[in-house]
């Protein structure tokens, strides 16, 4: 496998979540944003978008694989031992 067919598998959701993330921020900057240019990040429509670019492909990563389970069982949750009881 290629490094660039591996990386539009693996992170197509991250570049994917980067671009809306992009023009969400830059489309709120542009409508909303601060008219005065006192805010920092909603003043100028690029350091919106470049925000908005950053929490996008934050919310796209990929997720970490989950390690296999001792039970098989798949989808169970672990077993927790618990304490004896008196009775």
């Amino acid at each position: 496998m290629t490094l660039l067919s591996r990386l539009r598998t693996s992170h197509w959701r991250t570049a994917l979540g980067a671009l809306a993330g992009a023009a969400a921020g830059a489309l709120y900057a542009h409508f909303v944003g601060c008219r005065t240019g006192t805010c920092p990040l909603t003043s100028n429509v690029w350091s919106a978008g470049l925000y908005g670019a950053f929490v996008g492909a934050v919310a796209g990563w990929p997720a970490r694989a989950r390690a296999a389970r001792d039970d098989g069982a798949p989808g169970s949750p672990p077993s927790i031992p618990r304490a004896p009881t008196e009775g």
